[in-house]
């Protein structure tokens, strides 16, 4: 049995619920690569533990994981998803998913909306986070809002 460093229970005990929890806008098994990434980094804590930023990481480490599980979902899937507002009869209720809304953006651009508006990361971090430049996250997040504008304009509305 491993012993668990005091430094990365603390880490553990602040970070995994809230970790999850925002996550899960990107995929429902977020609990699944969170705890993963935890185990990683407990497994490498000598140099994880070290970093300036280990929570960090562990959120780099969980959001590649969710990405990899999203990849091989749609590699499986022939079809894809479509959102549906309304009683299917095209009349809307007036009821709106937006996780399933979000759910429903490019990859890049969910885990963007989840890391920036979800876990409330400055740009510089989501762009860490996700292994590109702010510029690019920027868009990422232009292109989420006008994405999810349509998608949850009132079709009564126009």
């Amino acid at each position: 049995m491993m012993e668990v460093p005091e430094d990365f229970a603390t880490l553990y005990a602040g970070e995994y619920a809230r970790l999850v929890g925002n996550l899960r806008t990107i995929d429902d098994d977020a609990a699944d690569a969170v705890q993963e990434a935890f185990v990683q980094a407990l497994l490498r804590w000598k140099r994880v533990g070290g970093l300036d930023d280990p929570a960090g990481w562990v959120r780099r480490v969980a959001v590649n994981r969710l990405l990899n599980v999203r990849r091989s979902r749609a590699r499986a899937a022939v079809a894809g998803t479509r959102m549906v507002v309304g009683d299917g009869d095209g009349a809307f209720d007036g009821r709106v998913d937006v996780l399933r809304a979000v759910r429903g953006l490019p990859p890049q651009q969910r885990v963007a909306v989840a890391l920036y508006y979800g876990v409330d990361l400055p740009i510089g971090e989501v762009a860490e986070a996700m292994g590109v430049a702010p510029g690019t996250v920027k868009s990422h997040l232009h292109a989420a809002r006008q994405a999810l504008r349509e998608l949850l304009k009132d079709p009564v509305d126009g």
